[in-house]
């Protein structure tokens, strides 16, 4: 499968989370906000490489986000690295996700994935199926272009 537009997604995000430091002066809701979206991030693309690797060996493939949502498994991420240690972490987990797709073949795009998926507060959200294809797209599209657009925004709040 093609990864042009999510490697393209994942270089924007990058760019704008090395521009906040591990020694910027952020307001202390900003930088939370920074450490939360880059944990969830490197979290939600652990998620997402298991997923691809499912419909590479041909498995059913479901993809349940209450890791990357969950405060506690966050909360651990953020106390255990810092700033720079999580944006490498972002970047290393994205460059697995995109070696895996680039691994699928194009016709196993078309492959279901069941979505299991909660809010931030851990609401769960009605289960949802997509193909692969169009949750990578969504992914490169609107998921990770928002969180960059979210560590621009708070790179510049002080």
């Amino acid at each position: 499968m093609n990864t042009t537009r999510l490697d393209a997604a994942y270089r924007d995000l990058l760019a704008a989370a090395e521009a906040i430091s591990d020694t910027a002066t952020l307001a202390a809701p900003a930088r939370s906000a920074a450490d939360w979206t880059l944990s969830h991030l490197a979290l939600s693309d652990r998620v997402l490489a298991a997923a691809a690797r499912d419909v590479l060996a041909g498995l059913p493939v479901t993809v349940d986000n209450r890791e990357a949502m969950d405060d506690t498994a966050v909360n651990s991420l953020v106390a255990s690295t810092t700033h720079a240690q999580r944006v490498d972490l972002v970047r290393r987990n994205a460059t697995d996700l995109s070696t895996v797709i680039k691994a699928i073949p194009d016709d196993a795009a078309a492959t279901p994935v069941r979505l299991r998926l909660v809010t931030r507060d851990g609401e769960p959200l009605p289960d949802q199926q997509v193909s692969f294809g169009e949750l990578i797209r969504l992914r490169a599209t609107e998921h990770v272009p928002g969180h960059t657009a979210r560590l621009r925004t708070l790179a510049t709040t002080e």
